[in-house]
């Protein structure tokens, strides 16, 4: 696996800056003052916590859309101006998608017919590794395996979930710490635990259990680069056999 934190979550919004956006609109409410963008600009500014137009709207945007915030446009009266924006604190959220659709997003090469879709109320933390694109606040990688897992766990669907799983821990960067603690939370870090012992087995192995040799070889090729660690025996009873894993991996690398 890769437990290196991935390229993309350096992009990973600051928990401190988004506590701080937070804060200072409720500051500004107590002050009798309209959290207006320019507000809260001024009130972060000045505390040296942010000064850049730009990064402040990334932070409101996806404060908006997972409903920590609300965003009121009220007109002006000079033309040629853009409406003032207030925003206010809605007492709810923030809520994530983090099912089937987030893992599509992060990348899952599987063609899904019907994608379960998991709203799930996070943390600031969990706030700020979610992404938007067309007009969904996904999860992290992290937390849409870990909610699909623990929304799935005891159902018919629980072979699939981690088949989905495994090719997405087999074969993405993810932040091994942070995975852990959500699994932990959610109770299903033994399983989390079985998928990355079965695939440190089978990438790791000397001798592994496999009849599809071939195929492994051209996966272990492909994932070259991922941090080794010491072969751990095949743990009993696992759902997925290794040669289900080899065909796991290579279909989500485009190799099966």
């Amino acid at each position: 696996m890769m437990y290196e934190q991935p390229a993309e979550n350096k992009r990973n919004k600051s928990v401190i800056v988004a506590e701080s956006v937070l804060k200072s609109v409720e500051a500004l409410r107590k002050d009798s003052t309209d959290p207006t963008f320019n507000a809260i600009l001024a009130y972060l500014s000045s505390r040296r916590i942010l000064s850049n137009h730009r990064s402040l709207r990334a932070y409101l945007d996806i404060m908006v859309k997972s409903g920590l915030l609300s965003l009121r446009k009220e007109p002006v009266k000079q033309p040629n101006v853009r409406p003032r924006q207030v925003y206010s604190l809605t007492g709810s959220g923030p809520f994530i998608e983090a099912g089937e659709r987030a893992l599509l997003f992060h990348g899952l090469n599987w063609t899904v017919p019907s994608r379960s879709s998991i709203k799930r109320k996070t943390s600031i933390e969990g706030l700020a590794r979610a992404r938007i694109a067309q007009g969904t606040l996904y999860g992290s990688l992290e937390d849409a395996i870990v909610e699909t897992l623990a929304k799935n766990k005891n159902t018919e669907r629980v072979f699939r979930t981690l088949t989905f799983c495994a090719a997405m821990l087999a074969t993405k960067r993810f932040d091994h710490a942070y995975i852990m603690r959500r699994a932990k939370e959610r109770d299903v870090a033994d399983l989390v635990d079985s998928l990355l012992d079965e695939i440190d087995y089978l990438l790791d192995s000397p001798k592994p259990e496999v009849d599809d040799i071939r195929t492994l070889y051209e996966i272990r090729k492909r994932l070259a680069s991922r941090a080794r660690k010491p072969p751990r025996p095949k743990s009993r009873g696992f759902p997925l056999s290794p040669d289900e894993m080899v065909d796991i991996i290579g279909k989500q690398l485009g190799v099966k």
